[in-house]
């Protein structure tokens, strides 16, 4: 309790400042006023909420470049065509294309017994060495799976790299690593600057990835991220795989319906999982993300109508979820983001989003922001604690927040703090052990139908 007032009522000398008052209104205005007493006394001395219980960030384990490959291989009984009359495969060498216009579920065998072995060869039982590009045209599937192919190693380095390339046609790859490999080096090409391989579905197609692990793929060139879909009418999935050292890790432009779920994402040399440019309807779902070298998650640029849950976002270099620039309508839900070196969400330029019953806890900066032209966002029953400076923030030019039922505590500076000039709602947050618990700029901090106590320098501040 910060305070302790002493109380005393004299009845019977209540209101006789201005006047008379019958003895039925002195009896109302008493109950009136103790019934504040009562409600201010019970707010001072109100106790905190349980302990939030927090994850531990656990050491983030190496990769060997020479042995990048971790899991235990899943094998798969992948259906094939039944004979090898059912494909047709060109190669050109100018481009060092592969290129295969028919065919449904081709593997990594039959395409090398369609060309010459020096393409695609198997340097060791179960793992092969890609020496060519392949491109995947409409009609036709290419099948990479266990176990005949445990590790597919895609040659690349010294700024020579090979692509995997569905256009109309489909890529599937199950049980199954796939890493860049630089021959001279004996190991994986671990310098992206000057290119390296990479996985891209585009133009109407679809890839999907199962059990998967994808290392050391990608650069910063257009296209070349490491695991792309592009352009609408491309579709897939990820599932139950482990992406790391890829440029980004997973990145979409334009795409619709794609489902990231059971995934973990780690190291990689920007975001994790970056949604782009008009993808939508996307379902991000119980991925664990971490150590990337930007954001965790961000959804960027009219990326919409999409689903953000149970995922696990925690020691990534900047912040740990991001809805920036009209991403609008996306659900931000029962996430866990901590240990972010900036912020747990941050919801930038962008519109109707629900961010609600996350855990968001001891960020370097702040937990959740709401800030830039966002508008009209909700943030509700989360529990927003110890982060190293403000627990809510509302700042720039944000306007027409809700901001209820959250429990905002112990963090380094202000519980809630505002610094914008539009309207916001606050109401039935639990506000506690903060510098301050409430900072208003422009408007008065206002506390009522919140608890706000044990704030070591007070409950509001205006300014």
């Amino acid at each position: 309790m910060n305070t302790t007032t002493a109380i005393f009522i004299d009845s019977g000398t209540l209101g006789r400042a201005s006047g008379e008052i019958p003895r039925t209104s002195r009896s109302r205005h008493l109950l009136v006023f103790l019934v504040s007493v009562l409600a201010l006394l019970i707010g001072a001395c109100a106790t905190p909420p349980d302990p939030l219980p927090r994850r531990d960030v656990p050491a983030d384990a190496p990769v060997d470049p020479a042995k990048p490959c971790s899991r235990e291989v899943t094998s798969t009984s992948p259906s094939a065509p039944a004979d090898s009359s059912a494909i047709d495969v060109q190669f050109d060498r100018a481009s060092n294309t592969i290129t295969l216009t028919r065919g449904e579920n081709v593997s990594i065998p039959m395409l090398s017994d369609a060309v010459n072995d020096s393409l695609v060869r198997e340097v060791e039982p179960g793992t092969w060495l890609l020496n060519a590009n392949i491109s995947v045209l409409g009609g036709a599937s290419l099948h990479i799976s266990s176990p005949d192919v445990r590790w597919l190693r895609m040659a690349s380095g010294g700024g020579r790299f090979t692509a995997i390339t569905a256009i109309g046609g489909g890529i599937d790859v199950e049980g199954s690593c796939i890493t860049s490999w630089n021959e001279d080096a004996d190991q994986v090409d671990d310098d992206y600057k000057d290119g390296r391989s990479y996985l891209l579905a585009r133009d109407g197609a679809t890839m999907t990835i199962d059990d998967s692990e994808l290392r050391y793929l990608g650069s910063g060139d257009v296209e070349s991220y490491g695991l792309s879909w592009r352009t609408a009418g491309t579709t897939g999935h990820i599932a139950h795989s482990v992406v790391s050292h890829l440029y980004y890790g997973l990145y979409s432009y334009e795409i619709d319906g794609l489902q990231v779920t059971d995934n973990e994402f780690h190291d990689n040399v920007l975001y994790g999982v970056d949604p782009h440019t008009h993808s939508r309807n996307l379902l991000i779902e119980r991925n664990v993300v971490h150590h990337n070298g930007k954001h965790g998650i961000i959804l960027a640029e009219d990326c919409a109508d999409s689903v953000i849950r149970n995922n696990i976002v925690y020691a990534n270099k900047h912040h740990g979820i991001v809805m920036y620039l009209h991403s609008d309508h996306n659900l931000i839900e029962g996430n866990e983001s901590f240990r972010n070196a900036a912020q747990g969400v941050n919801i930038n330029e962008s519109s109707d989003n629900t961010i609600r019953n996350n855990k968001v806890y001891d960020n370097t900066d702040s937990g959740i922001s709401i800030t830039q032209t966002a508008r009209d966002n909700s943030v509700e029953g989360n529990e927003v604690r110890g982060n190293k400076k403000d627990g809510i923030r509302l700042v720039s030019e944000s306007a027409h927040t809700t901001v209820r039922h959250n429990t905002i505590g112990r963090n380094g500076r202000y519980g809630i703090y505002i610094d914008t000039v539009s309207g916001f709602d606050l109401a039935k947050n639990v506000i506690f052990g903060n510098r301050i618990g409430i900072t208003a700029r422009g408007e008065k901090a206002d506390e009522d139908d919140n608890q706000v106590f044990d704030n070591t320098q007070g409950a509001t501040m205006s300014q």
